[in-house]
């Protein structure tokens, strides 16, 4: 029996010890403080908790909410001092699915020493992006971690920086809600097919007459 025990520690240290599991046991599922998951009252919780108030509390739609919160509740692996930060709450289903960091620097000279700071530590600490893309004014970098997708936006038009946390279940749940609903196999209540349709004005007989298909 002795044996038995011995050789399955063995096998348990082992296993920890490969790098996959290394990498699994880092994987953090509350990054800047709120863990994926909860709903908007356990949220809330976590605010008050930590002395923060709500800036803003908005629906986007049925499924989607969006909470922004004074300051932040973790510290932050570079110097932010003095600088003009938000945490932002993205719920999917009543349930967080991303949490982000958002400045708004005082000039671009402060929004490229924040994304070039952000940029060196996460690959330092990740590794290479799998992705870069620009297109006008934005800039994402993205980088895979276990269970998390973590991308550093800019914008250079207004000089914000965004660092996202974003859940891989979560987010893959709402792609395929979204993914349904564009096949049609999601189904709505007549009004709300007849304002997505555009027939909600249409007289009797409007598509034949303009050969609208």
């Amino acid at each position: 029996m002795n044996f038995i025990k011995i050789s399955l520690l063995l096998i348990t240290l082992i296993v920890l010890s490969l790098p996959g599991a290394a990498i699994a046991q880092q994987a953090d599922l509350s990054p800047l403080g709120f863990k994926f998951g909860i709903n908007k009252k356990e949220a809330r919780k976590v605010i008050d908790s930590n002395g923060k108030r709500i800036v803003e509390d908005q629906k986007d739609s049925k499924d989607m909410r969006v909470i922004l919160m004074q300051g932040v509740i973790v510290s932050l692996p570079i110097d932010a001092d003095g600088k003009d930060v938000m945490t932002e709450l993205e719920f999917y289903d009543k349930k967080l699915f991303s949490t982000s960091l958002v400045f708004a620097a005082a000039d671009d000279a402060e929004k490229t020493e924040l994304e070039t700071d952000f940029d060196k530590y996460f690959t330092a600490k990740y590794g290479e992006p799998v992705e870069r893309d620009s297109m006008m004014y934005f800039t994402t970098t993205t980088w895979h971690i276990p269970d998390i997708m973590l991308i550093l936006h800019t914008n250079k038009k207004n000089n914000t920086v965004q660092v996202e946390y974003k859940y891989k279940p979560g987010h893959q749940a709402r792609f395929e809600d979204e993914l349904d609903y564009k096949r049609g196999t999601i189904k709505t209540d007549p009004a709300t097919q007849m304002f997505l349709e555009g027939d909600y004005s249409k007289p009797t007989g409007y598509d034949e007459q303009y050969g609208i298909k």
